[in-house]
């Protein structure tokens, strides 16, 4: 979602810091950008942008910027559209405020600070913050009392950075369900505050995270220090831990795109997945299983589902989380509860699973940020090691995710993880094929990808994928249900992606892809080697193309499959002229509802 970073420091230089951690943020998706500032003569500026940060950098140098404090942010829409009145840093009375998340009540207050001689230069929520802040130190109070008082008004959630120009040495933030994290610069000259520890990579070595409900002030006077105080009002003291983002982490290598590096990386995550997967939960003192989570880490969940029953012999259920916390639903308390997210804060799977906590119920958190809230909330957690995902479409994260979910299933017995590296690597050999194919799919109106079995829930990922990306219309489906229904749209503008491995799903599978056919509709076949002898001709159809992938055992199958796919996906965006690491409309981590 939206980006934060703020900075004090004893330098002039934190104009640069600001930007070159906005686009180090560039990631988590944004259509404006902006940063405030205080200048030496203790006055208030603001720079805003719609549009790329390369955009707002060109507008901060010319005003040739010098300042010990600011405040940065890259905004993703809710409240308002796109435009530079609407994006942050929002400012009242010289006060500046940057703000993630949704103020639920801010319509309530935004009446009462009119009512007091407001007035709102934006659509927004965030402008209360700014507003009420100042409207605070009006009645009397300091600036720090006055952020405090505000942000006990608020209903819903929030990751805030302040700054006033009366008090140029003093930087606020707050956290209430969006992440934030604290970090000193190694000279101990700068004090950083900000939305996640990518935005800190070359600023601070090693970082704390807020807790719910955390503010955190931090001050320059002979030294700069900060001060975390917690719901209560009492001083606390959060872990210091190494920021394991490298500038490596945030860089393309070489590669056109970071989605391209990181599908190239989905051999080594897979290995890196298996080498370092040691935590072992004991299945069997559970009835059952219940698995939440949200888009592709969904589908996971939903690939799981078929390990865990058939390795595991485990009933498994598998949950929407925005779906699942507001359906009232039934718990089992004797069941697992598994709660999958890239991020560790998507606010959907992140409230559900306070939900299942407050019955008592054990929690199991799959995340890729080990510091996050899901982590620090649940009961057990298995720690992915996909590393930093800049691309906003997810796919290395998908395959750490499924691998250590099989890995739950069954452990390491019997494993073979170089079977599972050579076929996904065997697969990105065969990239140009699949960009070859994806000049076929550029020009389809709506797309179909079938499955059946591990298949079906791949199918679902690709789908997602080629919408993420391309933004045509795109479904899954169980390969047998497109007879019930979905058929009635095939003609010769629609194209099917039919996933069939030469497994015991194999032949269904080909037969209701000739039943497409029959239709005009047109079929790309993801098969394997060993199906070759057993197209009967099907190959040879002028309205099929078929990509052949390794043969490996059905269980080790769906990881070059997802590699497949997610080569599927990025030829087909970079066919039709897209931004595949910015897909429009989208953020990276979803922390509002």
């Amino acid at each position: 979602m939206c980006g934060i970073i703020s900075a004090l420091s004893f330098d002039d230089g934190v104009s640069e810091s600001l930007l070159s951690a906005l686009e180090r943020l560039e990631y988590r998706g944004y259509d404006s950008a902006g940063i405030a500032y205080i200048d030496g003569n203790s006055r208030l500026h603001r720079i805003r942008t719609v549009g790329r940060i390369k955009t707002l950098r060109e507008a901060v140098e010319r005003q040739s910027v010098k300042a010990n404090v600011g405040i940065g942010h890259t905004r993703w829409a809710t409240h308002g559209k796109v435009t530079e009145l609407n994006a942050h840093p929002h400012s009242a009375d010289g006060v500046a405020i940057v703000h993630n998340g949704i103020i639920e009540n801010y319509q309530e207050l935004r009446k009462r600070l009119v009512a007091a001689g407001y007035s709102f230069e934006s659509e927004t929520d965030s402008e209360v913050i700014a507003k009420l802040i100042a409207f605070n130190m009006k009645s009397g109070a300091s600036f720090e009392s006055a952020f405090k008082q505000a942000i006990s008004k608020f209903v819903g959630t929030f990751a805030i950075a302040a700054i006033y120009e009366a008090e140029p040495d003093v930087l606020i933030g707050a956290k209430r369900g969006s992440p934030m994290a604290v970090g000193l610069s190694k000279d101990g000259r700068s004090c950083f505050i900000a939305s996640d520890a990518v935005a800190l990579s070359s600023l601070a070595d090693e970082i704390a995270y807020l807790e719910e409900e955390d503010i955190v002030v931090a001050r320059k006077g002979d030294t700069l220090r900060y001060e975390i105080c917690n719901a209560s009002g009492e001083t606390v003291v959060r872990e210091v831990v190494p920021n394991k983002v490298s500038l490596d982490d945030v860089t393309k290598n070489g590669y056109e795109t970071f989605m391209l590096k990181e599908i190239f990386e989905e051999p080594r995550v897979a290995r890196n997945t298996y080498d370092k997967f040691d935590y072992d939960v004991d299945l069997s003192k559970f009835p059952g299983v219940s698995i939440i989570a949200c888009g592709t880490s969904y589908y996971a969940g939903l690939l799981a589902k078929y390990w865990l029953e058939d390795i595991a012999g485990i009933h498994v259920d598998v949950e929407i989380a925005s779906e699942f916390r507001y359906r009232n639903p039934v718990l089992f308390k004797n069941s697992l509860y598994v709660f999958i997210s890239q991020s560790g804060e998507t606010i959907d799977t992140l409230c559900a699973m306070r939900l299942v906590k407050a019955a008592g119920i054990k929690t199991l958190a799959l995340v890729n940020v080990d510091a996050s809230s899901i982590a620090r909330e649940a009961d057990y957690v298995i720690k992915t090691v996909a590393g930093v995902e800049v691309g906003v479409a997810s796919t290395k994260a998908f395959v750490a995710q499924t691998l250590s979910m099989l890995l739950l299933a069954k452990r390491k017995a019997d494993f073979d993880i170089d079977v599972v590296e050579s076929a996904m690597n065997s697969v990105l050999n065969k990239s140009h094929e699949f960009a070859k194919t994806a000049e076929k799919l550029k020009s389809g109106r709506s797309l179909f990808y079938v499955g059946r079995g591990t298949s079906y829930p791949i199918s679902l990922e690709g789908a997602l994928k080629i919408k993420e990306l391309s933004y045509v219309s795109a479904e899954g489906y169980p390969s047998g249900e497109i007879k019930h229904g979905p058929i009635a749209i095939v003609d010769d503008c629609v194209h099917t992606v039919a996933i069939a491995p030469f497994d015991k799903h194999f032949e269904k599978t080909v037969s209701n892809t000739q039943e497409i056919l029959a239709r005009n509709g047109k079929v790309i076949l993801l098969t394997t080697d060993a199906a070759r002898g057993s197209l009967h001709g099907f190959d040879a159809n002028e309205n099929v193309d078929c990509i052949f992938l390794p043969d490996c055992d059905a269980l080790y199958q769906p990881f070059p499959l997802m590699t497949a796919i997610h080569l599927l996906a990025y030829h087909t965006a970079k066919a039709k002229g897209y931004d595949v690491d910015k897909p429009r409309n989208l953020a990276k981590s979803v922390t509002v509802e």
